[in-house]
């Protein structure tokens, strides 16, 4: 982003911290207009129409009690926006994205071009998050979300529903506001690898060393790459590992939780690549 003339000449201090846990007056109005800009103008009753679908599936109150002409319904909506807590506004955002199509016709738009703008709106005003395949994820750093939709994407086209379901709701409880769920994140993420690797092996008793073992097979994998990998699936799988400290809460936080979700996307995706150049995945989904 460009500095200012007042930054550039060290009259204004530029803003550095990013925003995880809040939400400066200029990246709620950026928003707020980004907002604007996205239903404006599209038909006669486009606020009437944004307004009962919040209202209705969002706020969950009475439509009836809804104001009767259009400039009344924006303002309705925008009093309604400036009145959120900063994670709420987070979820109604999230929420007219996912429903754009329903609540009024996209003309059009495309669900990525609108999830590029709101991204775009993240970066200048250094909001810590971004969407991810629809979902608002605090993970602003493009090699990470690019890991974890390429494993969206990956698994999706192969087939690999499970592993694909796992990476999503991994993503989701990362992102979870105000109150993310960390331990459940990391569980979901292992269990996307896990999804993979039983198709990949076609056998749950052989474990990652047993698919990694397949694997080997047709494809060549480095020997420090190999033990990296099923190191990396024992630290949630021993006896001590996340899945079975039921009576103990782990000292596992965002990065964490993160790092395991990335990490366990790129796994993912490798192991969708290799074992489909190898022929080992569609013998697997036969």
């Amino acid at each position: 982003m460009t500095k200012k003339f007042s930054e550039r000449i060290g009259i204004v201090e530029p803003v550095h911290n990013i925003q995880t846990e809040g939400m400066s007056d200029e990246l709620r109005n950026s928003l707020w207009n980004f907002v604007h800009s996205q239903f404006h103008s599209l038909r006669h009753d486009h606020w009437i129409r944004v307004s009962k679908f919040v209202a209705q599936f969002f706020r969950k109150v009475p439509v009836d009690e809804l104001p009767f002409r259009d400039y009344e319904c924006r303002k309705w909506i925008k009093a309604y926006f400036y009145g959120l807590e900063w994670y709420e506004v987070y979820d109604l955002i999230e929420f007219l994205v996912a429903n754009n199509q329903m609540i009024i016709d996209y003309q059009g738009r495309d669900q990525e071009r609108i999830e590029k703008g709101y991204n775009e709106i993240f970066v200048s005003e250094l909001s810590g998050y971004r969407f991810v395949a629809g979902v608002l994820a605090p993970i602003s750093n493009p090699a990470e979300t690019g890991a974890i939709s390429d494993a969206l994407e990956a698994s999706s086209s192969k087939g690999l529903s499970g592993a694909r379901s796992h990476i999503h709701t991994a993503l989701t409880l990362l992102g979870r506001k105000p109150n993310p769920e960390y331990r459940n994140s990391i569980k979901e993420s292992i269990s996307a690898v896990e999804s993979v690797v039983k198709q990949i092996s076609g056998s749950d008793a052989q474990g990652l060393a047993g698919a990694l073992a397949e694997l080997e097979k047709s494809v060549p994998i480095h020997g420090a790459m190999k033990q990296g990998f099923i190191r990396l699936y024992g630290y949630t799988s021993d006896s001590d590992g996340i899945r079975h400290a039921i009576l103990e809460e782990p000292n596992v936080g965002f990065d964490e939780a993160k790092y395991m979700l990335v990490s366990c996307s790129a796994f993912v995706n490798y192991l969708i690549a290799k074992s489909d150049a190898a022929g080992l995945l569609g013998r697997a989904l036969e």
